[in-house]
């Protein structure tokens, strides 16, 4: 008769175990980009949308130069500038500055139009910076922006709220309101 080893028993149970906990999961669903959450239903979009543009607004090139980290400031650009503008499932988007054109990969570009591809990276990160959409307490509106405010890429708009900067210069726009320009 053969007996089984306690290594070979043991080897078999770490098996079956990892096999079982695979299949249970951590039973968490997963929703696909523009599906509406149970938390895009709980999320009152009027609390981000302005009714009214707000005065002031500066293009991202300027702000990036001049805009004090915690200080309050006012945006205007198009949003885009980047393969894929929007954090899927988030309140956030890439906004390119307003003087600024994106032209088809491969066609030469003027003083004022960048492309996509590699070669403009360095001009893109000079005009573009991240928007993120945040609630009262500062924290990220958990719904995609295109659901939530109805935003489409290449959309003008007018962004109000607070400048968010660290020592290396990066720049991220924290704000409390869009404004879509028509």
């Amino acid at each position: 008769m053969k007996t089984i080893s306690s290594r070979t028993l043991y080897s078999t149970f770490l098996v079956a175990l990892s096999c079982a906990a695979a299949t249970v999961g951590c039973n968490s669903a997963t929703e696909s980009p523009g599906v509406a959450s149970s938390q895009a239903t709980n999320v009152d979009a009027s609390l981000y949308q302005l009714e009214d543009e707000p005065d002031g607004a500066v293009g991202v090139i300027a702000a990036r130069e001049s805009a004090d980290d915690g200080a309050p400031i006012v945006l205007i650009g198009r949003i885009g500038g980047s393969a894929r503008p929007w954090v899927d499932g988030r309140a956030a988007f890439t906004l390119l500055d307003a003087s600024m054109a994106v032209v088809a990969n491969g066609e030469s570009s003027g003083e004022t139009e960048l492309c996509l591809d590699d070669c403009c990276a360095s001009d893109r990160q000079k005009c573009t910076t991240l928007v993120k959409v945040v609630d009262a307490q500062g924290k990220l509106v958990p719904v995609d922006s295109r659901e939530l405010l109805g935003l489409k890429e290449s959309d003008l708009v007018v962004v109000q709220g607070t400048a968010q900067k660290d020592e290396a210069g990066n720049f991220v726009m924290l704000a409390k309101g869009v404004y879509v320009r028509n």
